[in-house]
């Protein structure tokens, strides 16, 4: 039996040619609607809503957790003072997001699963200026 491609992976396809890598964690800046998504695994995915503004990713093959969004992501910058001129580090944005939560599950959250794959992975990075992807760092 011959695989088949669904549309969206012959688009890609066509509009990268043979520039298409394997994946790579990254950081991933939705402009339109305005979310940092922060990938570790390319696996299919439960997400598990940590609060109105950050979500963790759990895998569906094993339970770990492998990535993270964070929901209202410029706004949530330009509230807090980070600039928008340039990449912004994860670790900082997650740091801000533990001072004004209150709720010690947002902190358990973001220490103990977001931190975590940002340092593993080294995904540190996300450009909010325009939609981007940063991968991670060699």
């Amino acid at each position: 039996m011959t695989p088949t491609t669904d549309g969206a992976t012959e688009a890609v396809r066509q509009a990268f040619g043979e520039r298409i890598y394997g994946f790579r964690p990254c950081a991933l800046f939705d402009e339109r609607l305005d979310c940092i998504r922060v990938i570790a695994r390319d696996v299919s995915v439960t997400e598990v809503r940590v609060d109105e503004r950050l979500t963790v990713l759990e895998s569906n093959i094993n339970g770990k957790y492998v990535g993270f969004t964070i929901k209202g992501a410029k706004h949530f910058c330009q509230e807090q003072g980070l600039s928008l001129k340039g990449p912004v580090r994860l670790a900082d944005l997650l740091d801000k997001i533990v001072k004004v939560s209150p709720d010690p599950i947002v902190a358990m959250a973001v220490n103990l699963i977001a931190k975590k794959i940002v340092e593993d992975e080294r995904v540190d990075l996300v450009d909010l200026a325009h939609q981007s992807v940063l991968f991670q760092t060699a």
